[in-house]
């Protein structure tokens, strides 16, 4: 039986009178929370260390605060680790989210610095996206995984996770965090789309946009050389025709299972032990950070989990939060649980032997 161990976001002040009670903060729990589970002992002394974690989008409201994160990484100092916050780059090539310029100008917006974290802002995907490290992957839909290159040479990563729902995934945990988090614009669309784009010469208007975009010069006499295409989606965002053809985009057990296969891809490059996971209970909302938006909290915040176990951690913050919904009525935008397979990322990764479901919550106060 893996170990969780939780502290909840409102606690019961003892004695309201006294004003000054900064051990109450859930700065101060989390603090508590990973010294308990001891998920950082693993750390060396001049082990480089990665916090992966998600800076929202231009106009997000609910993504972690980054006094948490600042926390993690101050915790990662103590232990003699160099360490660095890291997201990687959006799918597509035009807006801001997807490079790494884009990516630290909205973290900074946002609220992320190298000063507010105390620590270095790396975008683990490069420039635009494509630096990686391929790894080869039997798994039933992905034969291969593109692991974002400063994940790649991390030796270890702390996966610090707004814990939320997803539109298309059913749940929004530490393995979307590292599934489509901690992966190239390749491996993303693999996970979202079933077979690469192409381009459909009776509707092309000839007008070159695909061309020009083209970072790899894969389009040639208005076809693509699939031997170089790396799946970025440029193509397709500039076409105003309608010629490049993708899809469908995929949900349910069909992109589970895929988040899930990415998650062993990349946890077999950094290794298995290598991993810590911080779940953030707080502000979940009905769709992912990525959103330019933030809708409407969908139950009161719950706690924070920690564990070495990443199905463990995923599956008790889904079980916390399916609690909360019977008993706050949540508000759920559209019933997506009826397209989405929630239950199945969890399923899928213990059938892979990534971790188990029979946890035991442990309280820290």
């Amino acid at each position: 039986m893996r170990d969780v161990f939780f502290t909840p976001a409102e606690v019961n002040v003892t004695d309201p009178a006294r004003w000054y009670q900064p051990e109450q903060s859930l700065v101060s729990r989390l603090e508590r929370v990973v010294d308990e589970s001891r998920i950082l002992d693993d750390i060396s002394s001049g082990d480089v260390v990665a916090i992966k974690t998600h800076f929202g989008d231009r106009g997000t409201t609910k993504m972690l605060r980054s006094l948490f994160i600042r926390k993690i990484a101050e915790m990662v100092k103590e232990r003699g680790a160099r360490v660095f916050v890291t997201e990687t780059t959006g799918l597509g090539l035009l807006k801001d989210r997807c490079t790494a310029v884009g990516r630290l100008e909205i973290a900074e917006e946002n609220g992320f610095t190298s000063q507010t974290l105390s620590a270095p802002i790396v975008i683990a995907d490069g420039l635009r996206g494509f630096d990686g490290v391929r790894v080869d992957l039997s798994g039933n839909h992905l034969k291969e995984v593109h692991v974002a290159k400063a994940i790649a040479e991390a030796d270890y990563v702390v996966v610090a996770t707004h814990f939320k729902l997803h539109m298309r995934g059913g749940i929004g945990g530490a393995m979307k965090n590292i599934g489509v988090g901690c992966v190239t614009k390749t491996t993303k669309f693999d996970i979202h789309l079933p077979s690469p784009p192409e381009i459909d010469r009776e509707a092309c208007t000839y007008c070159n946009r695909c061309i020009e975009i083209c970072p790899f010069d894969a389009i040639a006499d208005y076809r693509i050389d699939l031997s170089k295409c790396m799946r970025c989606l440029g193509c397709y965002e500039v076409c105003e025709s309608g010629a490049v053809r993708i899809g469908p985009w995929l949900d349910g057990d069909d992109i589970a299972e895929r988040i899930v296969e990415a998650v062993k891809g990349v946890m077999e490059v950094v290794g298995r032990d290598s991993f810590a996971f911080i779940n953030f209970a707080i502000d979940i909302t009905p769709h992912c950070d990525c959103h330019p938006y933030s809708s409407v909290q969908q139950v009161p915040d719950i706690g924070i989990f920690a564990s070495k176990d990443i199905v463990a951690a995923d599956y008790a913050s889904m079980e916390a939060y399916l609690r909360e919904e019977k008993t706050s009525k949540a508000l759920i935008e559209g019933d997506f649980w009826e397209w989405t397979s929630p239950y199945r990322q969890i399923q899928y990764a213990e059938e892979l032997g990534m971790g188990r479901r029979d946890y035991r919550l442990r309280e820290v106060m």
